[in-house]
């Protein structure tokens, strides 16, 4: 079994020192024998960074990061060799977030002198279109598929109401939550929105569709009015998208590559943008490390669950990560890269006490993605910097909690029935067996009131605002990044390029100075599947986390309403 085993590492050492040769040369980024032109095909999910569990060679294969994205497109604009980037988008599966950090990397390589040209097989076929054709705006010219559609439909949101359902099950929801605006519960609770709630929404929405409009606007060279005409107008054809100035060609595959050629100024050596990369100079004497906070937020260690493909932030997980970054004297700043939706109030908690050790030793800059809100603000609320996207979903400062109780869909639907015995006045207090006794209702509320208290404290010293002004702010409200800068949650509207300036800055690192990113978590290893994967904790405990998934929580949930979190991607 052991020859096997060394057999095996060996195969595999020589497959990857082979695959590494060939990566190192297709980055070299000089042509072999013709100009470079880089291709980029959005095919696929595009997560911040690929799950770090699983075969460490697998997860590239079916999903897309911008822990390789980004370098590649930063090192894109200094690389004389690169003449431009061919986009083919047939899908676009992330948020708006995302979306306007990856328009502005587009608009950086055209300030780089590159070309940038997109192509759309359709922009939706039969479903919306409207982020994908968002992001091709960002491009010199846009080509569309001659039998293509271009569905600019604008912004849907639907939110799920159970308590119907309940009903009809005959299982109680007993959930309270604190602030007007924590709507988590609603789901349960309501048939529809509560005022509060439809108006935080709608106000989401109002900015986002602001944002897509004055962005398809300046690109396209039309007035604002007009776009908003020609998202009512929607559908379109492709002939009556190219008539209506949407589009600037219309073009098969083919024909669309004699334009790269014909732009390339001869046949180009085409690269995957995946497969071009950099991550600045790798022998540069400061190192930015970049470190990914992405998921709904636990206790214990972090991962993505198998089933479900829900992302899960560990505090042990990213505090190891952390309180190591803050020993390495070699690591000149930390940007902490945000995408959570929150989740526990504890486990929230105890990565902010390491955010908070590590701003001590060096600085902090916070950068959101599509959602950084409830307890992925919390984390955020003590950087020395907060860098967010327009349309971010950030703030959320406020708590909810409660349960289902199931005895009677038990008994009455079930025939199961319960012979409870206790001692202690609250032992059951927990249980789904019965609702919350005035009591222990109490109880539930005033442990609720001192996690939102504490938050509000935490944001209040970490923005340098008074807690009335936090708490006007909070009330569990969602707010976009556009708004949160106002509100002062937020120092800077930007993304990753803005954060590592800052970055830059706080270190006191010149600003033509190479620097190093290194990117956190780390992949594991081969060997350290091999040897210790038996001691991964996602391996025995996915089943656990699955239960816990479908488990409403109860007192102290820091989570961003599920109808909210949805409106990162209202499409």
């Amino acid at each position: 079994m052991k020859k096997l085993v060394v057999v095996f590492l060996v195969l595999v050492a020589v497959a990857v020192a082979a695959a590494g040769a060939g990566i190192l040369l297709s980055r070299g980024g000089r042509a072999l024998g013709g100009p470079t032109v880089l291709v980029w095909r959005l095919d696929r999910t595009i997560l911040e960074q690929a799950p770090t569990s699983g075969f460490p060679f697998a997860a590239s294969a079916t999903l897309d990061s911008m822990a390789e994205l980004y370098p590649a497109l930063r090192a894109a604009r200094e690389d004389d060799g690169v003449k431009g980037l061919a986009v083919y988008i047939q899908g676009a599966d992330f948020g708006l977030a995302k979306a306007q950090e990856f328009r502005r990397q587009l608009a950086a390589l055209r300030q780089a002198g590159k070309f940038v040209e997109c192509y759309l097989e359709t922009a939706g076929e039969g479903s919306n279109g409207t982020l994908a054709y968002y992001l091709a705006t960002a491009c010199e010219r846009i080509h569309l598929a001659p039998a293509g559609d271009l569905n600019l439909l604008g912004l849907f949101a639907d939110s799920i109401f159970l308590r119907g359902a309940f009903e009809k099950l005959k299982v109680d929801p007993a959930f309270s939550s604190v602030g007007r605006y924590k709507s988590a519960v609603e789901a349960f609770t309501q048939t529809e929105h509560s005022p509060a709630a439809e108006e935080a929404m709608n106000a989401i929405l109002d900015s986002f569709y602001e944002q897509l409009v004055a962005g398809i606007a300046a690109a396209r060279r039309l007035p604002p009015a007009e776009v908003r005409r020609l998202i009512d107008d929607a559908p379109y054809a492709a002939p009556e998208a190219l008539r209506r100035k949407l589009v600037d060609a219309l073009a098969y595959p083919d024909q669309f590559r004699d334009r790269i050629e014909e732009r390339a100024g001869g046949e180009p050596r085409l690269v995957r943008l995946q497969d071009y990369g950099g991550r600045g100079n790798p022998f540069a004497g400061k190192t930015i490390a970049v470190v990914f906070a992405l998921g709904t937020i636990v206790r214990g260690h972090g991962g993505i669950e198998p089933w479900t493909q829900e992302v899960f932030l560990g505090s042990e997980s990213l505090a190891e990560i952390l309180s190591d970054l803050a020993d390495d004297d070699g690591v000149a700043a930390v940007v902490l890269r945000v995408d959570s939706p929150g989740g526990s109030a504890l486990a929230s908690d105890l990565i902010l006490r390491q955010v908070e050790l590590l701003a001590r030793e060096k600085p902090v800059v916070v950068s959101m993605s599509d959602v950084a809100a409830s307890g992925g603000y919390y984390i955020a609320a003590k950087a020395h910097k907060i860098v967010a996207e327009p349309a971010t979903l950030t703030g959320s400062i406020g708590v909810f909690g409660g349960k289902l109780v199931t005895r009677r869909l038990q008994e009455e639907h079930l025939g199961v029935t319960h012979d409870t015995l206790k001692r202690g006045a609250n032992a059951d207090i927990y249980t789904t067996l019965a609702p919350f006794s005035a009591a222990q209702q109490a109880r539930v509320d005033g442990l609720m009131r001192r996690v939102y208290d504490t938050f509000i404290g935490h944001v209040a010293r970490g923005r340098k605002l008074s807690p009335r002004e936090v708490e006007a702010v909070a009330q569990g409200r969602v707010w976009t990044g556009e708004e949160a800068r106002r509100l002062r949650l937020v120092d800077e509207l930007g993304g990753f390029d803005r954060a590592l300036e800052l970055a830059r800055a706080e270190a006191g690192i010149a600003a033509g100075a190479a620097v190093r990113l290194a990117f956190y978590p780390e992949p594991p290893s081969l060997w350290d599947l091999l040897l210790d994967g038996e001691d991964d904790p996602l391996l025995p405990s996915s089943l656990v986390r699955l239960l816990r998934a479908l488990e409403p929580p109860t007192a102290g949930a820091l989570e961003l309403p599920r109808e909210i979190a949805r409106l990162a991607r209202p499409f």
